[in-house]
């Protein structure tokens, strides 16, 4: 069992000694990489919970604690996955995607303000109700004949059963109330310029999420630095559906939201060219990925 009073060194030895054990024992088997990923997932949260039940902690500190862990778990999860098969263009930024959107999310679990709160989202079928009982009680100040009442519902259903055929989900990646007000947060790694689809679902949903309560809050956090040449982020940040945040920006948001400063945090303790093995680091920027290392 490691100490709490740990440091990154300690860390990042301490999980590259179970990886290597587990690699040892394991290295003969299909599915590797997902046995290594199990068990270095399992050991961070055995290491967390101690933490996480310390009362004599800040929420910040308990936090900063709980984010280092979670780095270091990643360096070493990196450093595998290319020892057992090197990464990829496509597998290497969904990678970085998976894991910096739990990272960010934690400030949200471990926040220091008392005014939020998490809380589940409508399903597709409560939304859909709500907005037939909007529009049906909009109908009814109408002068439209009951016959053509009943002809608009057809072509409504149809609407929805369209919708719902492409299986739109409502569910975001973080859902939180702020004071009353409530927040949907889409998070991206980042935002490439074949993203017709992801934009038309997300207008659909912001839109939903609109017409269930115009406060309705809607954001989108991206880790990489805005391209401004992107048609389809661009069309989402003039859409007056969604605000849109990027590099630097979405830490500036993240803070203020959660009141934990990220970025800071970021600068002083991730370092992902150090903290990686030369192995792994080389390879990286051998093959042009190290770019997205930055958070």
């Amino acid at each position: 069992m490691i100490s709490t009073m740990f440091t990154k060194d300690i860390l990042l030895s301490h999980f590259r000694e179970l990886a290597q054990n587990t690699y040892d024992k394991n290295k003969t088997k299909k599915n590797l990489t997902t046995v290594m990923n199990t068990i270095i997932k399992r050991e961070s949260q055995i290491i967390v919970n101690p933490i996480k039940d310390d009362e004599s902690l800040s929420n910040n500190e308990r936090l900063d604690k709980i984010l280092l862990v979670y780095y270091c778990s990643y360096v070493v999860m990196i450093e595998f996955r290319n020892k057992i098969r090197p990464y990829e263009y496509m597998d290497f930024t969904r990678r970085i995607g998976e894991l910096w959107e739990p990272f960010c999310k934690l400030c949200w679990e471990y926040t220091s303000l008392d005014d939020i709160a998490p809380f589940t989202p409508p399903k597709f079928d409560e939304a859909k109700r709500k907005l037939l009982v909007d529009l049906t009680t909009f109908m009814d100040t109408t002068s439209l004949t009951t016959d053509q009442k009943a002809e608009l519902n057809k072509y409504l259903e149809l609407m929805w059963e369209l919708i719902a055929s492409g299986e739109i989900k409502l569910e975001s990646d973080l859902h939180f109330k702020k004071g009353e007000v409530k927040h949907n947060i889409d998070f991206k790694s980042g935002f490439n310029s074949n993203e017709k689809g992801n934009t038309n679902r997300l207008l659909m949903v912001g839109s939903i999420y609109k017409k269930l309560n115009p406060n309705y809050v809607n954001i989108i956090l991206v880790r990489a630095e805005e391209n401004e040449n992107n048609h389809y982020l661009q069309t989402l940040k003039n859409s007056n559906i969604w605000s849109v945040y990027c590099g630097k920006e979405t830490y500036i948001k993240i803070q203020e939201l959660t009141g934990f400063p990220l970025k800071t945090w970021i600068e002083q303790n991730i370092d992902w060219e150090n903290d990686l093995n030369k192995e792994t680091i080389d390879y990286l920027k051998q093959n042009n990925l190290s770019q997205y290392l930055r958070w």
